[in-house]
C-alpha cells in the first residue's frame, strides 16, 4: 500500500495541496504487486493514487472517486519521486488542465520512472522506502446538463412544476439545480427562479460558493454566489429576467452549467464568553466527532481554545488532519470590534492540525482582535 504520511496546504492563489506517500521497498522486486493508496480529499472530491509496474517502468496514476454523469473536474497535478541525495535529482512529471469525468476517471503516465533507476540513482530512503509527492492545484468542478422543457408547458392549463437536474456529487454531498416560475406565474410569463438544492447531510449548516450559467453560450450568468444553506438544504432562489422558453431559445431544453467552488460545514454555537461557567460550547463535525470551544477573556483581546473531545477515537497508527476556521457573529446591540454588522474571523485562520490518538487534547488557541471590554 502507498501510505499517506504528510498533507500540506500551500495557501496560495492556486489552492495547491501536496500529499506525500511512502512506497514499500518491495516495489523493485520482480513479482511485487502494484501499489494503491487509500482515498484522499482535494477540491472537495475524493481521489486515490496507484503505482503500476510494467516490465521496465513504474507508472503513476491519479483517479477521481466521486464522479457522476455530467460532472467534470479540471485540475493540474504533478508526481515527484524524491531523491535521497538532492532535490535536483528528483524525477517528476506534470499534467495541466486534465479533465477527469465519468468517461475518463484516471490520468497518469506509465513511464513515470525506470525500475532500475529506483535503486541505481539512490531514490531509496534510509528507512528502505520510497517517497513520492503528489501536488494538486487549480481545480475547477463543473456540472452540465440539458434540462428538458416538456411540450405540455406551452399550454395555459399546464401545472407549474419545478424543472430539476439529476443529482451530482460535490463535497461529499448530492446537489441539484431547479428552475421554476416565481409567484406561480406561467412559464411563458415573467421571470425564472434558479435554485441550488442540497440533498444529503442535513445535520449542519453549510457555506457554499458557486456560479450558474443558463442557456446556449451561457447567455445568463450569475457570477460567483456565496450562500449559507440551512438544514433543509435549500438555498435562496435567484431571479433571472427571462422566461424558461427564452432561455431555451426554442430548443425545448435549457442548458444548465454549475461551477462549484467550495462547500464548508458550519456548526453554530452560543456561549457567554464572560461567564466562567457558561464559556464553553459543544459541537460535532461531519464524522460525528465531538469538539468543545472555550472562550477566554483573561487577556486584552478575546481568544478561544478548541478541544478535540473525541481524540481518543482516532485509530491507532493513524493521523487525522483537520482544517477549520472560527467566526464571531455579533448579537443585536453588542459591539464587536469596530464593525457591528459583520462576523469577525479569528486571526491567522484558517487553522490546521494533525491529531493522533491520546487520552486528552491540550487544546488549540485562536486569538482575535476584539478587545475584551467591548464584549457584553
Amino acid at each position: 500500500m502507498a501510505k499517506l504520511c504528510r498533507c500540506v496546504k500551500l495557501n496560495d492563489r492556486f489552492d495547491a495541496q501536496v500529499f506525500t506517500f511512502t512506497l514499500p521497498k518491495s516495489i523493485v522486486r520482480e513479482f511485487s504487486p502494484d501499489v494503491f493508496s487509500t482515498e484522499i480529499v482535494y477540491g472537495y472530491h475524493k481521489w486515490n493514487v496507484s503505482f503500476i509496474k510494467s516490465e521496465r517502468h513504474l507508472g503513476a496514476y491519479l483517479k477521481l472517486l466521486t464522479s457522476t454523469p455530467g460532472l467534470s473536474c479540471r485540475v493540474d497535478y504533478a508526481f515527484t519521486m524524491l531523491n535521497k541525495d538532492h532535490f535536483t535529482r528528483n524525477e517528476s512529471f506534470m499534467e495541466k488542465n486534465c479533465d477527469f469525468n465519468d468517461d475518463k476517471l484516471t490520468h497518469g503516465r506509465k513511464t513515470f520512472i525506470g525500475i532500475q533507476d529506483l535503486s541505481n540513482r539512490n531514490f531509496m530512503q534510509d528507512s528502505g522506502e520510497f517517497l513520492v509527492e503528489l501536488e494538486m492545484r487549480s481545480i475547477v468542478s463543473t456540472f452540465e446538463y440539458d434540462l428538458a422543457v416538456p411540450k405540455e408547458a406551452y399550454s395555459r392549463h399546464y401545472i407549474n412544476e419545478k424543472l430539476e437536474t439529476p443529482y451530482f456529487s460535490f463535497g461529499v454531498f448530492d446537489w441539484s439545480v431547479s428552475l421554476f416560475s416565481p409567484n406561480g406565474a406561467h412559464y411563458t410569463e415573467g421571470k425564472t427562479a434558479v435554485q441550488l438544492n442540497r440533498h444529503t447531510s442535513f445535520h449542519h449548516l453549510c457555506n457554499v460558493k458557486y456560479e450558474i450559467a443558463l442557456g446556449e453560450e451561457d447567455i445568463y450568468q450569475t457570477g460567483q454566489i456565496t450562500q449559507t444553506l440551512d438544514t433543509s438544504g435549500v438555498g435562496d432562489p435567484l431571479i433571472v429576467a427571462a422566461t424558461i422558453f427564452e432561455l431555451s431559445q426554442g430548443r425545448m431544453v435549457v442548458p444548465v452549467k454549475v461551477t462549484m467552488t467550495s462547500v464548508v460545514l458550519v456548526s453554530e454555537v452560543t456561549m457567554d464568553a464572560l461567564g466562567q461557567s457558561r464559556n464553553r460550547a459543544h459541537c460535532y463535525d461531519r464524522d460525528k466527532q465531538a469538539w468543545m470551544l472555550e472562550g477566554d477573556t483573561s487577556g486584552k483581546h478575546l481568544s478561544f481554545r478548541l478541544y478535540y473531545t473525541d481524540i481518543s477515537h482516532v485509530p491507532r497508527k493513524f493521523t487525522r488532519f483537520v482544517c477549520w476556521n472560527v467566526s464571531i457573529i455579533p448579537s443585536a446591540g453588542s459591539i464587536v470590534g469596530s464593525n457591528t454588522s459583520k462576523a469577525v474571523k479569528a486571526l491567522d485562520g484558517p487553522f490546521t492540525k494533525y491529531y493522533v490518538q491520546q487520552d486528552l487534547d491540550e487544546g488549540f488557541v485562536m486569538h482575535t482582535d476584539i478587545p475584551v471590554e467591548t464584549v457584553s
